[in-house]
């Protein structure tokens, strides 16, 4: 038994290193325009560039989502872990991204300290980085996307350890409104009450990350244990709530410490189908 696990441990940490999952989901809508039908919308998150999570391991994981072909890229955040060393090479990887119509960010935890003492310059140098490179970094605020003479209206909204959105301010950001054809919330941690507002405003999609999907996951029967389940219920995966689809991305970075385990990283992949 200790020679199984030990082998297990080991190549279980090995495999979660180096592999990317590519997990898809369809998101079924009733009344979707047709010009948004089979739209692909790729979702990424915690990409966290530092000395474990070098040059080659960011590229693999934008091939991967490369790979997806996707139409609309979205982000978490979290494009660093801490010092400013890295976030060229971060932003510069991330560039390579192909999306039809763009890729867009909200921020998340570690961008605030890539400089510790000063969380809002650190915030902004990344926000130029990423700009240098047609990303887009959106601090609390919305964009409005026309494909096709169709609407996508989307909140990014920043939800971190550093800065959590006011009741005002939320109120401004989200889009109360039936007249875009697809509303989607994105933000770096998921909260109750961020999900309790997207569902009152009848969002179709929530998208998250930060939570590297457990990172160390213990897998019992019918139950798996991580620390992460201190902070939120809402580890990895999909949640539905009414009609809106709730989904949490694994990302691929690490912190407190340098392994994976149980938590492969992840690109997940939504195609919009029409009911």
């Amino acid at each position: 038994m200790i020679l199984f696990f030990t082998f297990y441990v080991t190549g279980r940490i090995i495999y979660d290193y180096n592999k990317v999952d590519i997990r898809s989901i369809n998101y079924t809508k009733k009344n979707l325009p047709q010009e948004l039908s089979n739209l692909k919308i790729t979702l990424i998150s915690d990409i966290q560039a530092d000395r474990y999570t070098d040059e080659k391991r960011i590229s693999r994981y934008i091939s991967a989502v490369n790979s997806t072909n996707p139409d609309i890229v979205f982000i978490a955040g979290d494009f660093v872990t801490s010092t400013t060393r890295y976030i060229e090479m971060s932003a510069e990887m991330v560039g390579k991204i192909k999306s039809k119509y763009g890729v867009y960010s909200c921020v998340g935890d570690h961008d605030n300290w890539a400089i510790r003492i000063n969380p809002r310059k650190s915030v902004l140098e990344i926000k130029e980085a990423l700009k240098r490179y047609n990303v887009n970094l959106v601090d609390n605020g919305s964009i409005k996307l026309l494909i096709n003479d169709t609407k996508i209206f989307v909140s990014l909204i920043t939800n971190t350890y550093v800065n959590r959105p006011s009741s005002e301010d939320l109120n401004a950001l989200i889009d109360n409104s039936t007249t875009s054809d697809l509303k989607i919330f994105l933000t770096h941690q998921s909260s109750q009450y961020l999900i309790n507002k997207a569902v009152e405003a009848k969002y179709d999609l929530f998208l998250s990350g930060h939570t590297h999907g457990g990172q160390i996951t213990f897998l019992f029967p019918f139950f798996n244990l991580t620390p992460t389940l201190l902070e939120t219920k809402y580890v990895r995966g999909d949640f539905w709530f009414g009609n809106m689809l709730m989904i949490v991305n694994r990302g691929l970075g690490m912190s407190l410490a340098p392994i994976r385990y149980n938590s492969t990283p992840e690109v997940t992949v939504i195609t919009l189908m029409k009911n």
